[in-house]
């Protein structure tokens, strides 16, 4: 895997998807997101990923369709993470780098996509740096010195 993973994201979930591949973006990874197994078919005859996750709803077989088309076509990633609600069908969890069970914390995705926790980059709460508050002398006023 190189520096900047190539990630292919399939989620059906419009909202869920755009969150995900952002949070994933903004780790460093190079995504490319598919709401259906139709378009995630056509980026993998395009382009070859380091990483898929796959997010998939209860009782679908999507990820077992995917893996079976990446494996026909020679492209299976390094690393496959399935996210679902309950087990994955008709597809043995060796086959997969690591299965998050619904709700998971995003913590859990990019450790399982980036690595351990201790290899991120540390971050702080809130959007703009520390500032360092400055000390100024303050000028006493020449009234308070006796001289009027």
């Amino acid at each position: 895997m190189t520096n900047a993973p190539t990630i292919l994201l399939l989620d059906e979930e419009n909202m869920m998807r755009e969150a995900t591949a952002l949070l994933l973006a903004n780790r460093g990874g190079k995504v490319t997101a598919a709401a259906s197994l139709d378009e995630a078919v056509a980026e993998l005859e395009q382009q070859t990923f380091d990483v898929a996750v796959i997010d998939v709803a209860d009782g679908d077989d999507a990820c077992a369709d995917i893996l079976e088309m990446m494996r026909d076509r020679g492209c299976v990633p390094r690393k496959v993470i399935v996210c679902t609600y309950g087990t994955t069908p008709d597809v043995d969890a060796v086959e997969f780098t690591e299965v998050l069970m619904k709700p998971y914390p995003f913590d859990r995705l990019l450790d399982a996509v980036f690595g351990e926790s201790s290899e991120r980059r540390e971050t702080r709460s809130g959007v703009f740096p520390l500032a360092r508050r400055v000390k100024t002398l303050r000028r006493v006023s020449q009234a308070r010195r006796g001289r009027v």
